[in-house]
């Protein structure tokens, strides 16, 4: 059974630790000069909004208690999910895959308009490497050729939805966790 500790952002399993996808596309350089503006306040700020999401689909939500700074976001997704007609299976799905051993949380796996997806969901910038992400989510959900999408949720109660295509992305995810491993077993 694999652990996640939020904290530290780690994943474990019997006290072995393994790397996120997201570990894996930072080590290889693929988010560039973009987490130069990662902020504390930006990623508590997207947390919160993920957690908001997850309570909202598991209807344990007090609308009421949703922040000032996280509402105009929450309202992004609540017209997401009704224009894109969206059915969220799984959220915040801590999944493992055992060939390549590595974990990642995915954000959503789901249906659009009926079609089966993968969705990653931004309060930021989204980068490339959204679709380098998703393509190591799709190695998670263990469901080669599911669409895949970025949702950046906006302060303006507005979304953009985009579609990653491009197949080689999966190529590219595993060779960036080829490189962390090979890092990792011989740069110590």
């Amino acid at each position: 059974m694999i652990e996640f500790n939020e904290e530290t952002h780690t994943y474990t399993i019997n006290g072995i630790r393994f790397p996120s996808v997201t570990q894996i596309i930072a080590d290889a350089g693929l988010y560039g000069d973009i987490v130069a503006f990662f902020t504390d306040y930006n990623r508590d700020r997207g947390s919160n909004v993920h957690k908001i999401i997850q309570w909202h689909l598991s209807k344990e939500l007090d609308e009421d208690t949703v922040g000032i700074a996280e509402r105009p976001y929450f309202d992004s997704w609540l017209r997401f999910e009704s224009e894109a007609n969206f059915v969220s299976e799984k959220y915040e799905k801590i999944m493992f895959d055992t060939k390549y051993g590595f974990a990642g949380t995915v954000d959503h796996v789901g249906k659009l308009n009926k079609w089966p997806c993968l969705i990653d969901t931004k309060t930021g910038t989204m980068t490339p490497a959204t679709a380098i992400q998703l393509a190591g989510y799709e190695i998670l959900a263990n469901h080669p050729g599911i669409k895949r999408f970025g949702l950046q949720l906006m302060n303006t109660g507005k979304y953009k939805l985009i579609e990653f295509k491009d197949r080689s992305d999966r190529g590219i995810f595993l060779s960036a966790h080829a490189l962390y491993s090979w890092k990792r077993n011989n740069l110590k």
